[in-house]
């Protein structure tokens, strides 16, 4: 495969409009070849083998979450002092900010080219525009719903 140049304003292959230097799909397709050593094109939802795609998977992360919930309220009325997380809170939402302006743009880089050459309606609701790259967006926005399971904890 033939190198890209990052710094390109056109023709690069893993934004339709965007330079690569700031296409979220770009740093996706970095970020997928530095975890799993595959472009991210090569990702695909397989029920039953993707991380939290099966029943049992979720009613667990469901029971967790209730036990959290119910389990805290338990503990923190036995606790004589309120737990002082405030550090760690920043943080996480922080880091939950940062992913969701990131998906954000990630979604606007698909989205806007369609709904200007398309319309809204195909935008939304096109059997065309349910692609690979918009799949593993909605995939990842999914994952960051489980990651914000952690604030239960956190309040």
């Amino acid at each position: 495969m033939a190198e890209v140049n990052p710094f390109s304003l056109s023709g690069t292959q893993y934004s339709q409009h965007w330079p690569s230097l700031v296409s979220p799909d770009y740093w996706l397709n970095q970020g997928f070849l530095l975890v799993t050593g595959q472009p991210k094109a090569a990702w695909r939802w397989n029920p039953g083998t993707t991380l939290f795609s099966t029943q049992r998977g979720v009613l667990s992360g469901v029971v967790l979450y209730l036990a959290m919930v119910f389990g805290g309220q338990i503990i923190m009325k036995k606790v004589p002092k309120p737990i002082r997380l405030k550090r760690i809170t920043q943080v996480h939402n922080l880091v939950l900010t940062l992913i969701s302006g990131f998906l954000l743009l990630a979604f606007l880089e698909q989205c806007l080219p369609a709904w200007r050459d398309k319309g809204f309606f195909f935008t939304i609701c096109g059997a065309e525009s349910w692609t690979q790259p918009m799949e593993v967006i909605y995939y990842l926005n999914y994952l960051t719903k489980w990651l914000e399971f952690v604030d239960t904890v956190l309040l």
